[in-house]
């Protein structure tokens, strides 16, 4: 399927009438926008089927102004090599041109992106059989989500090689990074019976004995946190717990950080007063 088009000032049928001259059945009329050394322009373009090699040239001279023209002769690269770009001939009236990239076949990611030489071109990225449009909108981006790892990483993969802002609409980078942000939280059980939490972080388990987490969380401020969990614990771990505790006072007061002992010591001293 080559492309042919002039700029979106000429009347669209017009154009079709001087593709039609060439023997030419002019389809699906849309408007794309090009960065050319001449500035951003904006093309009434038509898929056209057949060889569109020259006709940039002569559509350039018969409407005089900027014409386009993208088919086979304008691939560049190697198809076979699984990543190869195609671009679109620019002609002005004037005889010069320009060779532009507008799109990246990337058979390694499964996708098509626009460059950041177009405007007005979809891209397509296809996991498990599905396609899906570039940029990505949010709903997409949902049922991207639902299909699991694999699928995420496949659009992981593409984002650090085109960057987020090519790749995915603003709901869809919402969606994204929030994801981002739970896969960040930190899931934390706490198991009486063992005296450890069991901590859930990126995927990988931890265990912390109780005592330490407690003794993290005051450092932290985190007091109320510190307090609920102490009550809710059976009273041999609840003594243990304050038992360790008194220990980090002192250990802290004499070689340790004594603001942090002075903390644990108020912690403690509010702690029992309210039990």
């Amino acid at each position: 399927m080559g492309l042919l088009g002039v700029e979106s000032y000429i009347e669209s049928k017009r154009i079709v009438e001087e593709l039609s001259k060439y023997g030419f059945k002019a389809r699906n009329e849309r408007k794309i926008s090009v960065k050319t050394k001449r500035g951003l322009i904006t093309f009434t373009v038509f898929d056209i089927m057949g060889f569109t090699e020259g006709y940039a040239n002569i559509l350039s001279r018969r409407f005089n102004c900027a014409a386009l023209e993208g088919g086979e002769h304008l691939i560049l690269g190697e198809a076979s090599a699984k990543l190869w770009e195609e671009a679109v001939k620019i002609v002005w009236p004037d005889g010069e041109s320009e060779i532009i990239s507008i799109l990246i076949h990337d058979g390694f990611l499964d996708a098509i992106i626009p460059t950041e030489n177009v405007i007005g071109i979809t891209g397509r990225v296809f996991i498990r059989g599905f396609s899906f449009k570039i940029p990505i909108s949010g709903e997409d981006m949902d049922k991207i989500i639902s299909m699991g790892k694999d699928a995420i990483e496949k659009i992981e993969k593409i984002i650090n090689m085109y960057s987020m802002y090519r790749i995915l609409s603003s709901d869809a980078i919402s969606k994204i990074l929030e994801m981002e942000r739970k896969r960040e939280e930190v899931k934390e059980e706490i198991d009486y019976e063992t005296g450890f939490v069991v901590v859930l972080k990126d995927g990988k388990i931890s265990t912390i004995p109780i005592s330490t987490y407690i003794a993290g969380l005051i450092k932290d401020n985190k007091m109320d946190k510190a307090k609920n969990i102490i009550n809710k614990a059976p009273e041999e771990i609840k003594k243990d717990i304050i038992s360790f505790l008194e220990e980090e006072i002192e250990i802290n007061r004499t070689v340790g950080d004594k603001n942090y002992a002075k903390k644990i010591a108020e912690f403690l001293k509010e702690f029992k007063k309210h039990n």
